[in-house]
């Protein structure tokens, strides 16, 4: 008996193509928590920053609170802030936004998120939110943590 090598190669190679998507599939998403600074926004003597804030934590966050650190054009500290997000549902998208007032948006350099002062959901104890947050900005202003 003979065996056609072209032809079996052929068979393993489909089999890996159909295989390693269906392994990738089946691996879990790890938790998320997108944090991203959506605009800035000069109204009067306010500064809005607009936030868009996804939870792909797996369960509803009660509420999120962060602490926040602001920067002005040369670096050095200006204000520190506490940005409530609220209720975050699990798998959703909400947008949040916050005034500060007495500030020029272009004072706003960089915010800097210095901790997590809230967390709060039936499934969370606190450092969850921290090490699944993922920041980032689609304005001039960075946003680390």
């Amino acid at each position: 008996m003979a065996i056609n090598y072209p032809n079996n190669l052929l068979y393993i190679l489909i089999a890996g193509f159909l295989i390693v998507p269906a392994a990738r599939a089946q691996q879990p998403v790890p938790p998320a928590l997108s944090i991203e600074l959506n605009a800035v926004e000069q109204a009067d003597n306010k500064c809005r920053l607009v936030f868009v804030a996804e939870n792909k934590m797996g369960n509803e966050l009660d509420s999120l609170a962060l602490e926040t650190v602001l920067f002005d054009a040369a670096g050095k500290v200006s204000r520190f802030a506490l940005f409530d997000f609220k209720t975050l549902p699990a798998d959703k998208t909400r947008v949040r936004q916050f005034e500060l007032p007495d500030t020029q948006c272009s004072s706003v350099s960089k915010i800097l998120i210095n901790g997590v002062a809230a967390c709060k959901g039936a499934a969370f104890t606190g450092a969850e939110c921290s090490d699944a947050m993922q920041l980032k900005s689609s304005t001039s202003t960075e946003i680390s943590g």
